[in-house]
This record gives structure tokens, sequence and C-alpha cells, in this order.
């Protein structure tokens, strides 16, 4: 039965009339069953899991070529680009500085680019790329999270890492096993989007045993496959599909194999990197998307803008992704906001705001659910099922209650008010 405003829930618990709030907690309940998905990831899934936030990575990757005397060429070139960039910048405006440094070097007649008063060779600047990405590699290794009031800062090491992939394996597990359980025959493979360099989806997936694609053709040592990659949505035995739209940490590119990814086990020797062991795929220059079909990072962000074609019937999960990506965001919005799209945006999000509002102020405001901190919002509407208890947030915006919400289904309050 659902309750009047002068029952037991009281009048502070809905943000709008009844019925928009009942109807707006029905239909998220629908998506969140939907059979084809799409989840688009960011930093914020795996913060629980001992890997830093973008910010933090930033300062903890500046550390370390400060700290080390053998990184002090590449702690001289990175700290001219820092004085040439915003104030808030963070390591992938620096990835995308150096790369373009790095091509407009490669059309010089010296083969140097201006760093702040010098002409810096191609060479310097190359070596100073792939030291931040080797670092970058081994923070999200090992894992590091920085202090934080009462809780001292934590270092991942080799031999003694701080990762955890406990969440991951839940968020698995709630996926497949209890939110698809009984009706997987009937639905689509999970498409996972993400801009984390790191490998906990992939390897929640392999524990779960789970299969699935990622662009690679091999075992352990694979190759970048782009034919393939695009027969795996026809290929029924996958369950998921992984599209990394930033790279991985176990990515490499090979000098000695026409320049040719690999996804490689950690320390291998082969196949040869073009320089040395730092030479990871991450962060796509922005001048380079489209370089060659043995660059996929072109591919991988077409991949995504058919991902949400309008044909397609489907739910477009967030989680742990801030609308920072100003290429990603626009791909959203183009498709979002498209008269004929039937995607639907779930968004777990701490605050409604920004690209969130924006969108819902728009044409697709019916297609937008919002799960923040104070309720739920739908389109420009809410927030619905404000938390009763003052100063008590909800926490389905994090990675964990997320899991939850699809593990158990809508918070009981809720679940009682629209039955």
């Amino acid at each position: 039965m659902v309750p009047n405003r002068n029952d037991a829930f009281g009048s502070e618990f809905f943000g709008g009339s009844m019925t928009g709030d009942i109807e707006a907690a029905r239909q998220l309940d629908r998506h969140l069953r939907a059979p084809r998905q799409v989840w688009l990831t960011g930093a914020g899934i795996s913060f629980g899991a001992g890997l830093p936030l973008m910010y933090p990575l930033t300062e903890r990757v500046f550390h370390l070529l400060a700290s080390d005397p053998a990184d002090a060429d590449a702690h001289t070139l990175v700290s001219a680009v820092r004085n040439d960039l915003p104030a808030e910048l963070h390591i992938e405006h620096v990835l995308s500085h150096f790369g373009d440094l790095i091509a407009l070097a490669e059309r010089a007649k010296d083969t140097s680019a201006t760093v702040g008063a010098d002409r810096v060779p191609k060479i310097r600047l190359q070596a100073a790329h792939h030291t931040i990405l080797r670092h970058i590699r081994d923070i999200l290794r090992w894992g590091y999270q920085p202090a934080s009031g009462a809780n001292p800062e934590r270092v991942g090491k080799q031999g003694k890492p701080i990762v955890s992939i406990e969440d991951h394996r839940r968020f698995i597990r709630t996926l497949y096993r209890v939110n698809r359980a009984g009706v997987d025959e009937r639905r689509d493979a999970i498409h996972f989007v993400t801009t984390n360099y790191d490998t906990l989806i992939e390897d929640a997936l392999s524990l779960e045993r789970i299969p699935y694609a990622d662009g690679f053709s091999g075992g352990a040592i694979a190759a970048w496959d782009e034919p393939l990659f695009m027969a795996a949505s026809t290929d029924q035995r996958l369950k998921a599909i992984i599209t990394k739209l930033h790279g991985s940490i176990d990515w490499y590119r090979s000098g000695e194999e026409n320049g040719r990814v690999f996804r490689v086990r950690y320390d291998d020797i082969y196949p040869r990197r073009s320089n040395d062991n730092g030479n990871v795929v991450i962060y796509p220059q922005s001048t380079k998307y489209m370089a060659s079909r043995e660059d996929p990072f072109g591919y991988l962000f077409q991949r995504f803008r058919s991902l949400l074609s309008y044909e397609r019937q489907q739910v477009l999960f967030v989680c742990g992704y801030s609308f920072g990506d100003d290429h990603i965001d626009s791909i959203i919005g183009q498709h979002l906001l498209h008269p004929e799209s039937k995607t639907t945006l779930v968004a777990f999000a701490s605050t409604y705001g920004g690209k969130l509002a924006e969108w819902g102020a728009g044409s697709a405001g019916d297609r937008i659910f919002v799960l923040a901190k104070d309720g739920l919002y739908r389109g420009k509407n809410g927030p619905f099922f404000s938390p009763k208890a003052p100063l008590t947030d909800r926490d389905w915006w994090t990675f964990s209650g997320a899991t939850s919400l699809l593990e158990n289904g809508l918070p009981t309050d809720i679940a009682e008010a629209i039955e």
C-alpha cells in the first residue's frame, strides 16, 4: 500500500509530489535489472581498494620524481611543464602536454620542442614521459593512499601491496550471480567502459569465472586485435566486454614489433618495449587518437560512441566517474540529448549538479536518474526519498553502496513506499 503524507514516513520523507516519488522509484527499480547494461566507471570505484584518486595520484608522482636522483631530468622537465599549466592540473594534463610536445618535436627541424626557455630534444621528452608512466604503473600496481585525518599514509610496494579486490569481486558477483539470476539467457553481455588504468575489473571477472573480451588476442601475453574486438559483441559465449578508454598498466608498446601494443605480465622481458620498462600505454596522447589501426585509442572511443547508439534500448550506469573528461562527457551528452535516444542514464554521484543537472533540465530529463547523498533525482525533479534522520546521507552513490543496491534492491523505506 502506498503511504500518505500523514503516516509514519512523515512529510519530510518526500522531495516532490508523492506520485512523482513513487513513479521515479519504480522506474529506477526496473532499470537496475535492465537486460542491456553499460557501466562507465572511474577512479572512485578503486579508492576503497587502496588506489588513489586523480589528484593524490598526481601529487604522489610529483613526489617520486623529486625524490629519486635518477629522475632528476624528468623532474626538471615536469616542473617546467607544470609552470605552463593551470594550477588545478592533474597528471593526465601533464601527460597530454608531453604528448603534444613530442608531436611538435617530431615535426621540427631540430627534432626539439620548447619547454620554458629551452629547446628540449625529443628523446629527453620521451624519457620524461616514460618515467611518469612508470611511476603511475607502480603506484597503481601496489597501491597508495595519502594520509587523511587520523589515518596515516599507506604505501604499497613490490611484495607488500595494499590493493584489495574484494569490493570489485562483490560487485561482479552481484551483477552476474544475483542481479542477473534466472534471466541470463536473455541478456546481452555487460559492457564495462572505464577510464581507470588499473586491472581490478578484469581481475574480478577472471576470479569469478566470467568470460570477457578486452580487445587483445592471446593468453598471458596478448596482442591488440581490433578485428577480433569488433566481433566480440556477437560472441554469445562472452558475458562481459571491457573498453579501457585510457589504456592500462599492463599494456605496453613494443619497439621490435612495429610499435604494436601488447598486454603482458609484470616483469616479462619480452616483447621488448620501444625504450624501457616504463613504456606503458596509458592515457592517449591527444594528437594521436587516430594514429593507426595499431593504436587502440581511436577505436576505443569510437566503440564507446557506438555503444550509445540511438537504436539500443539500454541503461548507462555511471559510478566512480566525476564527469571531468570533456571528450567523454560530450559523447554522453550528444547521445543522451538526441531526440531518438533510448538510453537511460543512472548515475551514482555524491551530489546532483554540473553536467547531470544540465542534462536533467534538457530533453533527456525523464531518462536521467541520479542517486545522490540527499536522495533520488529524476531529470530536474528531486530529491525524492531524502534521508529522514538529520545529517544522515544515503550511501548508494558510493561503489559499495551501489553494489548493495544491486544486491538487496531499494532500501526498505523506499521499497515499502512503492508496494
